[in-house]
């Protein structure tokens, strides 16, 4: 009797602790899907199965008029452009409370799509008929400059290559929009993507292949081009009015769709696998994007060296800075590694004074091609000590 009794507080222990190990795995592991609900004024939540969390920004909370686009802002909190604002919009990112304005020493005109650079300046493009080129904000809102040299009317989504150029989709009246180039500097290079296909492009990313890929909200589909912008052919077709783009950690897409009050679940081959979500008064999504539960970096006693590592903006679309402070001088390897185990890419190694340091990750691996969307692991090493932090990049 004495055996079996021991034998049952064996199992459960070990069912305890396989319990702990489940809990912990799913806490680190726990991400949230935030949708511009544009026709509302609101910003809704769901869980990464697309379940309904509800108004996680209430209707025109802190007089928000027709979001467009959304910031996971360094410091945790969240910032939000709305056409009918001049100014940025900022809320706590875990309760959605209104905190009040966060850029200021300019009076945007119909903002629309936001990005942290990677020069550390918030970069917005406008929609507006008198002021419509790019503006920059440093991470305190503070205005620093108009970036472009050249208006870019009805410009929306942008992104940037490796050589630090920049790229705007240009919306036009929706049958002659582009993607138009600036170097780092916001001089133009000129067309990038012509009107001979493309129509009205909203949204615009760069795959691990480094082909750009365009959402056409005017024919409802996401065309393919390549690093030339030499037109290569339709990824996603079947959309109505497609805008916004977010990858699930599996790197399935999430496309917002105006013509369908819906979010489209789309695996990683451009076939669509019907709605991530719809209903719940969601009206024009614009803009979905995905947040990963902050990790807690804490570092254990006998780790001397490490003081801190943390990285942003997470997600990340183009850029993701690391920061990471030490006790002391050392030798030390910040590396990118997959879900596989596997480093993609060496991003320092050697020795580093003591205090606090920055480095930039721009998605490229060394095997010199994008890294795929995803979750990636951002780990620095000094001797046997090791610490990790989590990023996706979308």
């Amino acid at each position: 009797m004495k055996t079996n009794n021991f034998y049952k507080r064996l199992n459960f222990f070990f069912f305890f602790l396989a319990l702990l190990f489940a809990m912990e795995s799913v806490a680190q592991s726990e991400i949230a899907v935030f949708v511009n609900s544009r026709g509302s004024n609101a910003i809704k939540k769901y869980d990464e199965n697309g379940n309904f969390m509800g108004d996680f920004i209430q209707p025109n909370s802190g007089g928000l008029i027709a979001p467009e686009d959304i910031v996971f802002h360094p410091d945790g909190t969240m910032l939000v452009t709305g056409a009918g604002n001049t100014a940025i919009k900022r809320y706590n990112a875990q309760t959605g409370v209104y905190m009040g304005n966060f850029s200021s020493g300019y009076a945007l005109e119909t903002p629309s799509k936001m990005s942290i650079g990677w020069d550390s300046l918030l970069y917005v493009t406008q929609w507006g008929t008198t002021q419509n080129k790019v503006v920059r904000f440093d991470l305190q809102g503070n205005f620093v400059d108009e970036f472009t040299d050249v208006p870019t009317p009805n410009g929306l989504g942008h992104v940037w290559d490796a050589d630090k150029n920049f790229y705007i989709s240009v919306y036009g009246n929706g049958g002659n929009g582009t993607v138009q180039k600036f170097d780092s500097l916001g001089h133009s290079l000129g067309t990038f993507i012509n009107s001979t296909i493309l129509q009205g492009p909203t949204n615009i990313w760069f795959d691990h292949n480094g082909d750009m890929l365009v959402e056409d909200w005017t024919v409802g589909r996401v065309l393919r081009y390549n690093s030339d912008g030499q037109y290569i052919g339709v990824f996603v077709d079947g959309l109505s009015n497609p805008e916004g783009i977010a990858f699930l950690p599996n790197g399935q897409l999430l496309i917002g769709d105006w013509g369908e009050d819906a979010v489209h679940l789309i695996d990683s081959t451009g076939q669509v696998l019907g709605y991530f979500t719809s209903g719940n008064g969601l009206i024009d999504p614009n803009c979905v994007k995905v947040s990963v539960t902050p990790i807690t970096n804490s570092i254990s006693a006998h780790e001397t060296e490490i003081k801190f590592l943390g990285v942003s903006p997470n997600p990340a679309t183009e850029f993701t800075q690391i920061h990471y402070a030490l006790k002391k001088a050392a030798a030390l390897k910040v590396e990118v590694v997959n879900a596989q185990g596997q480093t993609v890419a060496i991003l320092y190694k050697g020795e580093q004074s003591p205090g606090t340091h920055q480095l930039v990750w721009d998605r490229l691996t060394d095997a010199g091609y994008y890294a795929a969307p995803g979750l990636y692991l951002i780990r620095l090493s000094i001797g046997t000590e090791t610490v990790k932090a989590k990023v996706i990049v979308q």
